[in-house]
Protein backbone atom coordinates (compact mmCIF):
# COMPACT_ATOMS: atom_id res chain seq x y z
CA UNK A 1 0.00 0.00 0.00
CA UNK A 2 1.30 3.27 -1.02
CA UNK A 3 0.86 6.81 1.07
CA UNK A 4 1.98 9.78 0.40
CA UNK A 5 2.69 13.37 2.61
CA UNK A 6 0.60 16.53 1.24
CA UNK A 7 3.95 18.60 1.19
CA UNK A 8 3.21 22.53 1.62
CA UNK A 9 6.49 24.00 1.32
CA UNK A 10 5.17 27.18 -0.73
CA UNK A 11 3.73 29.40 1.94
CA UNK A 12 5.07 33.07 2.60
CA UNK A 13 5.96 33.94 5.72
CA UNK A 14 3.82 36.55 7.27
CA UNK A 15 4.22 40.58 6.18
CA UNK A 16 4.85 41.80 10.07
CA UNK A 17 7.92 40.91 12.13
CA UNK A 18 11.52 40.84 12.14
CA UNK A 19 13.38 40.19 8.45
CA UNK A 20 16.18 38.31 10.02
CA UNK A 21 13.14 36.05 11.52
CA UNK A 22 10.63 36.13 7.97
CA UNK A 23 14.43 35.82 6.08
CA UNK A 24 15.42 32.70 8.40
CA UNK A 25 11.64 30.71 7.42
CA UNK A 26 11.63 31.25 3.50
CA UNK A 27 15.79 30.01 3.95
CA UNK A 28 14.07 26.68 5.36
CA UNK A 29 11.56 26.28 2.88
CA UNK A 30 14.25 27.00 0.06
CA UNK A 31 16.34 24.50 1.46
CA UNK A 32 13.37 21.24 2.39
CA UNK A 33 12.78 21.59 -1.42
CA UNK A 34 16.14 20.76 -1.86
CA UNK A 35 15.92 18.13 -0.05
CA UNK A 36 18.70 19.90 2.86
CA UNK A 37 15.80 18.84 5.87
CA UNK A 38 18.52 19.32 8.37
CA UNK A 39 19.51 22.61 7.48
CA UNK A 40 15.90 23.73 6.81
CA UNK A 41 14.34 22.11 9.95
CA UNK A 42 17.12 24.19 11.78
CA UNK A 43 16.19 27.14 9.97
CA UNK A 44 12.54 26.46 10.65
CA UNK A 45 13.06 26.13 14.56
CA UNK A 46 14.85 29.09 14.88
CA UNK A 47 11.48 30.56 13.08
CA UNK A 48 9.51 28.64 15.86
CA UNK A 49 11.88 31.03 18.71
CA UNK A 50 10.41 33.74 17.41
CA UNK A 51 6.55 33.17 16.31
CA UNK A 52 5.54 29.72 18.28
CA UNK A 53 1.70 30.42 17.33
CA UNK A 54 3.28 30.34 13.34
CA UNK A 55 1.41 26.74 12.22
CA UNK A 56 3.07 26.71 9.09
CA UNK A 57 6.46 26.84 10.64
CA UNK A 58 5.86 23.70 12.48
CA UNK A 59 3.86 22.11 9.84
CA UNK A 60 6.64 22.49 7.34
CA UNK A 61 9.30 21.23 10.36
CA UNK A 62 6.80 18.18 10.26
CA UNK A 63 6.83 17.42 6.77
CA UNK A 64 10.61 17.38 6.85
CA UNK A 65 10.84 15.47 9.83
CA UNK A 66 8.79 12.87 8.19
CA UNK A 67 11.05 13.12 5.10
CA UNK A 68 13.85 12.04 7.19
CA UNK A 69 12.03 9.06 9.02
CA UNK A 70 12.05 10.90 12.08
CA UNK A 71 8.01 10.38 12.81
CA UNK A 72 7.72 10.47 16.42
CA UNK A 73 9.40 14.05 16.20
CA UNK A 74 7.12 15.02 13.04
CA UNK A 75 4.09 13.46 15.22
CA UNK A 76 4.81 16.56 17.57
CA UNK A 77 5.10 18.97 14.81
CA UNK A 78 1.38 18.07 13.22
CA UNK A 79 -0.09 17.83 16.37
CA UNK A 80 1.43 21.52 17.40
CA UNK A 81 -0.33 22.41 14.07
CA UNK A 82 -3.54 20.82 15.63
CA UNK A 83 -3.17 22.80 18.53
CA UNK A 84 -3.07 26.40 16.94
CA UNK A 85 -5.18 25.28 13.97
CA UNK A 86 -7.58 22.64 14.98
CA UNK A 87 -9.24 22.98 11.52
CA UNK A 88 -6.22 22.52 9.62
CA UNK A 89 -6.99 19.10 7.46
CA UNK A 90 -3.58 18.76 5.88
CA UNK A 91 -1.88 18.84 9.96
CA UNK A 92 -4.38 15.94 10.67
CA UNK A 93 -3.83 13.90 7.38
CA UNK A 94 -0.07 14.02 7.63
CA UNK A 95 -0.98 12.71 11.20
CA UNK A 96 -2.80 9.92 9.74
CA UNK A 97 0.44 9.30 7.90
CA UNK A 98 2.89 9.44 10.22
CA UNK A 99 0.78 6.98 12.53
CA UNK A 100 0.68 4.93 9.88
CA UNK A 101 4.06 4.49 9.48
CA UNK A 102 4.46 3.93 12.99
CA UNK A 103 1.87 0.91 13.14
CA UNK A 104 -0.43 2.79 15.15
CA UNK A 105 -3.43 2.17 13.09
CA UNK A 106 -6.36 2.68 15.68
CA UNK A 107 -4.94 6.32 16.49
CA UNK A 108 -4.44 6.45 12.41
CA UNK A 109 -8.16 5.91 11.53
CA UNK A 110 -9.00 8.73 14.08
CA UNK A 111 -6.84 11.06 12.40
CA UNK A 112 -7.60 9.93 9.16
CA UNK A 113 -11.51 10.07 9.83
CA UNK A 114 -10.95 14.01 10.79
CA UNK A 115 -9.33 14.91 7.26
CA UNK A 116 -11.91 13.65 5.59
CA UNK A 117 -14.84 15.53 7.86
CA UNK A 118 -12.72 18.33 7.41
CA UNK A 119 -12.28 18.12 3.55
CA UNK A 120 -14.61 15.32 2.21
CA UNK A 121 -13.37 16.86 -1.68
CA UNK A 122 -9.81 15.23 -0.80
CA UNK A 123 -8.80 12.06 -2.59
CA UNK A 124 -5.78 11.80 -1.48
CA UNK A 125 -7.26 11.50 2.53
CA UNK A 126 -9.82 9.33 1.38
CA UNK A 127 -6.93 6.92 -0.36
CA UNK A 128 -5.04 7.19 3.48
CA UNK A 129 -8.36 6.38 5.46
CA UNK A 130 -9.12 3.04 2.85
CA UNK A 131 -5.56 2.21 3.53
CA UNK A 132 -5.85 2.55 7.30
CA UNK A 133 -9.11 0.45 7.06
CA UNK A 134 -7.34 -2.27 4.88
CA UNK A 135 -4.73 -2.73 7.51
CA UNK A 136 -7.05 -2.89 10.02
CA UNK A 137 -8.95 -5.79 8.44
CA UNK A 138 -11.79 -3.73 7.33
CA UNK A 139 -11.95 -4.72 3.99
CA UNK A 140 -15.93 -3.72 3.43
CA UNK A 141 -14.88 0.20 4.82
CA UNK A 142 -11.87 -0.09 2.53
CA UNK A 143 -13.57 -0.67 -0.38
CA UNK A 144 -16.44 1.53 0.12
CA UNK A 145 -13.85 4.69 1.01
CA UNK A 146 -11.71 3.85 -1.96
CA UNK A 147 -14.73 4.14 -4.20
CA UNK A 148 -15.43 7.77 -2.81
CA UNK A 149 -11.56 8.75 -3.74
CA UNK A 150 -12.50 7.51 -7.31
CA UNK A 151 -15.37 9.10 -7.31
CA UNK A 152 -13.02 12.53 -6.98
CA UNK A 153 -10.37 11.70 -8.92
CA UNK A 154 -11.43 9.25 -11.21
CA UNK A 155 -7.70 9.11 -12.37
CA UNK A 156 -6.23 7.99 -9.37
CA UNK A 157 -3.96 5.46 -10.08
CA UNK A 158 -3.45 4.37 -6.66
CA UNK A 159 -7.33 4.47 -5.65
CA UNK A 160 -7.76 1.56 -8.04
CA UNK A 161 -4.61 -0.27 -7.29
CA UNK A 162 -5.30 -0.35 -3.62
CA UNK A 163 -9.52 -0.95 -4.21
CA UNK A 164 -7.79 -4.33 -6.15
CA UNK A 165 -6.11 -5.10 -2.89
CA UNK A 166 -9.20 -4.52 -0.93
CA UNK A 167 -11.61 -6.83 -3.19
CA UNK A 168 -9.53 -9.37 -3.21
CA UNK A 169 -9.56 -9.79 0.49
CA UNK A 170 -13.16 -9.57 0.21
CA UNK A 171 -12.89 -12.82 -2.78
CA UNK A 172 -13.81 -10.49 -5.02
CA UNK A 173 -11.31 -11.60 -7.78
CA UNK A 174 -13.21 -10.32 -11.43
CA UNK A 175 -13.77 -7.22 -9.81
CA UNK A 176 -10.29 -6.65 -8.78
CA UNK A 177 -9.00 -8.09 -12.14
CA UNK A 178 -10.81 -5.31 -13.61
CA UNK A 179 -9.29 -2.58 -11.17
CA UNK A 180 -6.12 -3.35 -11.45
CA UNK A 181 -6.26 -3.28 -15.63
CA UNK A 182 -7.74 0.13 -14.68
CA UNK A 183 -4.67 1.07 -12.65
CA UNK A 184 -1.93 0.04 -15.40
CA UNK A 185 -3.81 1.89 -17.51
CA UNK A 186 -3.51 5.25 -16.12
CA UNK A 187 -0.58 4.16 -14.61
CA UNK A 188 1.79 1.66 -16.84
CA UNK A 189 4.54 2.17 -14.39
CA UNK A 190 2.80 1.06 -11.35
CA UNK A 191 4.52 -1.89 -10.26
CA UNK A 192 2.11 -2.90 -7.27
CA UNK A 193 -0.76 -2.51 -9.76
CA UNK A 194 0.78 -5.43 -12.09
CA UNK A 195 1.49 -7.76 -8.82
CA UNK A 196 -2.65 -7.31 -7.76
CA UNK A 197 -3.78 -8.16 -11.31
CA UNK A 198 -1.49 -11.11 -11.04
CA UNK A 199 -2.68 -12.20 -7.57
CA UNK A 200 -6.14 -11.66 -8.55
CA UNK A 201 -5.34 -14.21 -11.90
CA UNK A 202 -4.06 -16.89 -9.50
CA UNK A 203 -7.30 -16.20 -7.22
CA UNK A 204 -9.75 -16.56 -10.42
CA UNK A 205 -7.45 -19.85 -11.18
CA UNK A 206 -8.04 -21.12 -8.16
CA UNK A 207 -12.14 -20.55 -8.55
CA UNK A 208 -11.72 -21.87 -11.82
Amino acid sequence: MHISLIAQFGFCAPASGEEESISCYNKGIDLAEQGRYDEAIAEFDRYILDYPYYARAWYNKGVALTQQGRNDEALVAFDRVIDIEPQNFQAWYNKGVVLYILGRYDEALEASNRSTELNGESAEAWINEGNVLFQLNRYDQAVATYDRAIKIDPQSALAWCNLCNALINRSEYDLALSSAEKAIQIDPDMTEAYSCREAAFMELGRDS
